[in-house]
């Protein structure tokens, strides 16, 4: 590790291993896919302060080709999270939105906690919203939509009365009840 980990990152109580999944699967609940090794190697060594050129080494690949999965990354990142990422600003806009969507109370982390009385949409229709927390309420939507297809199926519906209750696509329900059998 770098003398980078002495702030930052690590005051979020997430070192990079646990960084890098808590990514993957904002990404997974937004596309339905994970990142690749590759992609999962090039966030661990940004974070670490490793130039492409030493990930490509240790990842037994070329310079280029770490560079353009490094830009797909980003590109998927800044999609996921809706924000323009890129390998100079990633720490500190991750920083940023960890600091944002977590708290911390003493050695306590307390997460998204609601204190509100009114509705879940209620919250999701508030206006006053910033962007990042609109972008982490779809993913949690999203993810929640996806992991209850199966429990549907399991009680004999068929996937357009699937989709018209969640409000997906036929396709992308078709896909994941696919991927259970």
């Amino acid at each position: 590790m770098t003398g980078r980990d002495c702030h930052g990152i690590s005051d979020t109580g997430m070192n990079p291993q646990e960084l890098a999944g808590y990514l993957d699967e904002l990404i997974f609940s937004s596309t339905g896919k994970h990142i690749d090794s590759l992609q999962l190697a090039i966030l661990k060594g940004v974070l670490n302060g490793q130039k492409y050129a030493d990930i490509a080494k240790e990842y037994n690949c070329s310079t280029g080709h770490a560079k353009d999965e490094a830009y797909k990354l980003w590109q998927l990142l800044s999609d996921t999270l809706g924000e323009d990422i890129n390998k100079s600003n990633f720490r500190a806009t991750i920083e940023r939105i960890i600091a944002k969507n977590s708290q911390f109370v003493g050695n306590i982390k307390i997460e998204k906690l609601n204190l509100c009385s009114g509705s879940f949409r209620d919250i999701e229709n508030n206006n006053e919203l910033i962007p990042d927390d609109k972008v982490f309420i779809d993913s949690i939507q999203k993810k929640t939509k996806r992991d209850t297809i199966p429990r549907l199926v399991k009680l004999g519906l068929t996937s357009e009365q699937i989709a018209e209750a969640l409000d997906l696509p036929i396709l992308e329900v078709r896909k994941i009840r696919d991927s259970q059998k």
